[in-house]
């Protein structure tokens, strides 16, 4: 027997900002410079998000973090919404037609991926480095290993 797909629970502005630990201004603002786009609009003109909204919004708070410039992180954002349905599954039958983006403007993201991905591998085994020295010099080596981070089970991030 299969079962039915669950609902999809939209956000609020509000809801998403509370969720994301954010205030409500900075959903508006995101909003207002195209880096979140509502999924649904109430007949009454109320913005809706989506789930994946709330990881896209997480996603820019920290490549914002990481100093990525706001037309990166838009590329980046745009880029995923059009590999990806509204509940973050990724999407088989995605063409190129479906990218609004230049060739130049996906060569650009991918570098700066590729950049972040770089220093992100060097800044991970500088900081597993740093913990083991910390774990025996402090603590006499009786700290519990930290687990291996999560890999992403979605493809294309």
């Amino acid at each position: 027997m299969t079962q039915s797909p669950q609902p999809l629970t939209f956000y609020t502005t509000a809801e998403l900002a509370r969720e994301a630990g954010v205030t409500r201004r900075t959903v508006m603002h995101y909003a207002e410079l195209g880096l979140l786009t509502p999924d649904q609009v109430t007949a009454s003109g109320r913005a809706l998000y989506g789930p994946y909204a709330l990881r896209l919004l997480r996603d820019v708070m920290d490549l914002r973090i990481l100093g990525v410039p706001l037309d990166e992180v838009r590329d980046m954002v745009t880029l995923r919404r059009a590999t990806h349905d509204v509940g973050g599954t990724y999407r088989h039958d995605w063409t190129r037609a479906d990218i609004p983006l230049s060739d130049e403007r996906l060569r650009a993201v991918h570098a700066r991926l590729r950049a972040l991905n770089a220093a992100y591998a060097r800044q991970a085994e500088g900081l597993a480095r740093f913990d083991r020295w910390l774990t025996k010099r402090f603590t006499g080596g009786d700290v519990p290993p930290l687990p291996e981070p999560a890999l992403a089970g979605d493809e294309g991030g």
